[in-house]
């Protein structure tokens, strides 16, 4: 029995319980009582049948009644690490009920998150899902005009993809499709052929069994809020959606022409290849079995790097965790040294992401990243607003580097939306996320860890120096995260008491309060402390950031307090 049946049963069956009910207690009362009721009933049942909550809790019970393979089911857009998932071999066998019930209720009840729509690959995100966001995608875009759709490497993106490309030709749009593709080579082919927009099918940093619809605009950039609820509101409304296209109007499809070569010569166009050139660097490549092998090892070749490449095989499950962070990267570190190159390059599966390894086998941090880029992308322009653009969970660091440097520097929101919008708004110079994530904005307004791998090396030979000398250059701080879990319909409740104590604790050498995203506290040894409600899980997060490792210590503590105490 289907999730709609189901609920449409229940509805007849109380219906006729009230009726039943009403005759045998004839009064007026009684009449009065048996039409509000059933009222309510039609009311809940409606409810319950549209909108898209109803489509997670339908698509729970889809994976309830049907055997799928056990695993272990990951969350969505998570701003920390996110876990591999626990891999079964053998017999087909049913998930614990429990579990993905409280998965689906963990979820917000928005489809779009910071970086797309994100889910369980063929539980959540379906072939059905994707066509329709594709359908109202199309008519945002006026049914006209022409799209390109690309995919990573994972199961199910290839499907999904066809699935995307079925709804914008049904809805008028004519499709190119990129194929295999990292991030950036979407965004760069959609802006190179002044194209409507695109829609890229990618599972991104997630585990193996989660993938994404991310929908680009025609200037390559992830689609800002706005747009996502315009989006979101037209699909709760699908059923009533009333876009009729003629046979003669449906759109076409065609393969692109060498999309992954134009992306190349774009990327080789952006560095001085004749100065990376002459240094000869040897470079360690980790793309993770992912898009990036497609690109990344072509592109250090023409540049006359000497190349070691490991999970550079095309695979749909990587043989590491698909998130570049430094505790996934211990093997990668260990081949950066023992095949002494001077960097070591990992990049996530669609490539947007990427961590670098000097030369001892240490893994820079992001912060550490930005920092070294916009100190050298602002301070070494002659031109620009030289401003930097950063989330509010940035590191102090990035505020030492720009106050140093003499550069601008403005905090946003957390979340891919959020900041480039700032960086549109404010026509900024660079902007990086926390999370590895780097725009170099004058030059492409996408995350490209391919396109910063290529900086960075540029970097390198303008300095004639090694990535750990650079490193050297910055100051040490240390940043610590914990989490609170924290019930979504408490959030708002929760950090409204928060804020209150908040104003009357750790106010001990305060310089300033920043509050664009959650309740971040400056002080004057340039140490931070952040409390922040997180936008797609169940919890709310506290960060702490400082110049020791005690100081960050006693500041997420002070945060924790904070928070318990508003939980009360």
């Amino acid at each position: 029995m289907t999730f709609r049946k189901g609920i449409i049963i229940f509805m007849i069956l109380a219906i006729a319980g009230v009726i039943v009910d009403t005759i045998w207690n004839f009064s007026s009362s009684s009449i009065i009582i048996g039409i509000v009721s059933i009222l309510g009933i039609i009311i809940l049942g409606m409810l319950m049948l549209s909108g898209p909550e109803a489509l997670r809790v339908q698509n729970a019970f889809k994976v309830i009644q049907k055997p799928m393979p056990k695993f272990k089911i990951g969350g969505g857009e998570n701003d920390d690490d996110d876990k591999e998932p626990v891999r079964v071999q053998g017999p087909f066998k049913l998930p614990d009920k429990e579990k993905i019930l409280k998965q689906v209720e963990s979820h917000p009840t928005k489809l779009f998150g910071t970086a797309g729509i994100r889910g369980l690959t063929n539980i959540e995100i379906t072939p059905l899902l994707t066509m329709k966001i594709s359908q109202v995608y199309a008519d945002w875009l006026g049914n006209k005009g022409t799209v390109a759709i690309g995919h990573d490497t994972r199961y199910g993106a290839k499907t999904l993809a066809q699935s995307a490309s079925a709804g914008l030709q049904s809805s008028g749009l004519n499709v190119i499709d990129c194929g295999c593709i990292p991030t950036g080579g979407l965004a760069c082919f959609i802006v190179q052929n002044k194209l409507s927009g695109g829609i890229l099918i990618t599972g991104s940093h997630m585990p193996y069994n989660m993938i994404g619809i991310m929908l680009i605009m025609s200037d390559g950039a992830y689609l800002p809020e706005e747009v996502a609820h315009n989006l979101e509101n037209r699909f709760t409304r699908y059923e009533s959606r009333q876009v009729k296209i003629l046979p003669e109007a449906l759109g076409e499809y065609k393969i692109a022409d060498n999309p992954l070569g134009s992306y190349k010569k774009f990327l080789l166009e952006q560095v001085d290849r004749k100065l990376i050139g002459k240094r000869q660097f040897k470079v360690l490549v980790d793309p993770a079995n992912g898009t990036a092998a497609l690109v990344l090892p072509d592109v250090l070749k023409e540049l006359g790097c000497q190349l070691e490449l490991i999970n550079g095989d095309i695979k749909p499950i990587p043989e590491r965790s698909a998130e570049p962070r430094a505790n996934n990267l211990q093997n990668t570190a260990e081949k950066v040294k023992e095949y002494h190159c001077d960097i070591g390059i990992a990049t996530d599966i669609d490539a947007d992401r990427v961590l670098f390894i000097d030369e001892t086998g240490s893994v820079l941090s992001e912060d550490l990243t930005g920092s070294i880029f916009a100190r050298s992308v602002i301070s070494g322009s002659k031109t620009g607003s030289r401003l930097c653009v950063t989330p509010i969970n940035s590191s102090g660091l990035i505020e030492h580097t720009c106050a140093t440097e003499g550069i601008r520097l403005e905090y946003c929101p957390i979340g891919q939306p959020a900041t480039l919008k700032v960086v549109k708004n404010l026509r900024a110079d660079f902007s990086y996320e926390e999370s590895g994530k780097y725009y170099f904005a004058n030059q492409a307004l996408w995350p490209d860890g391919i396109l910063a791998s290529l900086k960075l090396l540029e970097i390198m030979a303008q300095a004639n120096k090694a990535l750990s000398q650079l490193a050297t250059e910055f100051p040490k701080f240390y940043q610590i995260k914990h989490t609170i879990p924290c019930a979504n319909q408490r959030k708002e409740k929760v950090m409204k008491k928060a804020f209150e104590i908040w104003q009357k604790q750790a106010i001990q050498g305060k310089v300033k309060d920043i509050t664009v995203d959650g309740l971040k506290r400056i002080y004057e040894d340039k140490s931070w402390l952040l409390i922040r409600a997180s936008g797609t899980e169940p919890l709310i997060r506290i960060y702490a950031d400082a110049t020791s490792q005690a100081r960050a210590e006693e500041l997420v503590k002070w945060g924790e307090d904070i928070v318990k105490q508003g939980m009360k």
